[in-house]
């Protein structure tokens, strides 16, 4: 598949409503057609470290490994993985968006700011002249884990932020509406890794919650937050599977997600206090060791409630090494399909919840083949 690729710098709001900066790669095929729509794709960043944005990923082709690296010889960055869904977009002649979803400070967990980013780089795309989208062309946000954060608070605040823009729908997956729970669950298990990037990400936000950890953490706990803060998610999982948080402290853990500090920050960063108005799609693995289904649940009765037309799908998932991993790739093709057809105006309306193996139905799996592998064998032999 041929591809015309920018990168726009463009102007966002960050959390406290101030302007900010961030970064978008717009990438379209390169068959002498406008784009008919455009894909907003929120990558699982779950970073901190300027090497880890797609910027610098998309661009630059990283390496997988540098040993020179003091954090650890794995450079890799989630976005490379995450090529097919991006590929399967193009495929579709849709312009494809990926933002740094943490602006040009690489914050992570930021409420609000993400979905600004997000929106404000759609926006970006709209007003460039050579990507040649039309202004009313149906707008698509998708992401998964921290994409599927970045893609729910885009959902949350397009109403206000952005009411112009012609949503067609959002697709959130594993959105770990319950950071806490995401961080208790998280504790001791193969995905381990992820919780000190989120501790890192807070002490980079709030000075405050920096200088209280400083006071609790003992002196390997600092050193395995440091490294934890300048890697990609792989190095991250790689480094730290199993990990016991608590035997990073000197207080019990839970003295420290229970301190008032910790539960303002938080409670700043938990989803569904506002509901979208766009059509969403909304998937979890049933047994989710970050993402808990419990908070999905809420999350999805919180949109209902409010009138949200909700796809929500409840998935049954291999629960070897991480469920959580497992339905990043076996929930896609069937996100892509919802996608594809509200792209197509098919309408939707209401809330149809469902709990099963729903990867494995014909539209998914139609979706896997045509899409993702097609747009990868596209992509790989260089068609149009």
């Amino acid at each position: 598949m041929r591809v015309r690729a920018w990168q726009l710098l463009y102007r966002t709001t960050d959390s406290h409503g101030n302007p900010y900066a961030a970064v978008t790669t717009v990438l379209m095929g390169d068959h002498g057609r406008p784009p008919t729509a455009i894909l907003s794709y929120e990558s699982m960043i779950d970073a901190i470290a300027p090497n880890c944005m797609p910027s610098q990923v998309l661009r630059t082709g990283a390496p997988w490994f540098d040993f020179s690296g003091a954090s650890g010889p794995i450079t890799l960055s989630t976005t490379a993985s995450e090529v097919p869904m991006i590929a399967a977009g193009l495929a579709q002649g849709w312009a494809v968006s990926v933002p740094d979803l943490g602006g040009v400070d690489n914050h992570f967990l930021t409420p609000k700011e993400p979905g600004y980013v997000a929106i404000d780089g759609v926006r970006a795309a709209q007003k460039f002249a050579e990507l040649g989208l039309a202004a009313r062309a149906p707008a698509m946000f998708w992401g998964y884990s921290g994409g599927g954060i970045a893609t729910a608070w885009a959902a949350q605040v397009q109403p206000d932020y952005a009411p112009e823009l012609n949503v067609a729908g959002m697709a959130i997956g594993a959105p770990v509406a319950d950071l806490l729970a995401g961080i208790r669950n998280g504790n001791g298990t193969p995905v381990a890794g992820l919780p000190p990037v989120g501790i890192a990400a807070l002490q980079q936000d709030s000075p405050e919650f920096a200088a209280m950890m400083d006071q609790v953490l003992t002196a390997e706990g600092k050193r395995l937050l440091a490294g934890a803060a300048a890697s990609c998610t792989p190095q991250n999982l790689v480094s730290f599977p199993f990990l016991d948080f608590g035997s990073l402290l000197t207080v019990p853990l839970e003295q420290v997600l229970t301190a008032p500090l910790t539960q303002r920050l938080i409670g700043e960063r938990t989803l569904g206090a506002t509901a979208p108005t766009a059509p969403v799609y909304v998937y979890n693995a049933v047994d989710d060791e970050l993402s808990t289904i419990t908070s999905a649940d809420q999350l999805v009765d919180k949109y209902c409630a409010a009138g949200t037309p909700v796809t929500y799908r409840r998935e049954v998932v291999p629960s070897v090494v991480s469920p959580h991993a497992f339905e990043w790739g076996l929930g896609a093709p069937a996100a892509f399909a919802w996608l594809k057809d509200r792209a197509a105006g098919h309408p939707v309306a209401g809330c149809d919840i469902r709990t099963g193996t729903s990867p494995t139905t014909p539209d998914a799996m139609n979706s896997f083949g045509a899409d993702f592998v097609g747009g990868m064998l596209a992509a790989i032999l260089g068609h149009r």
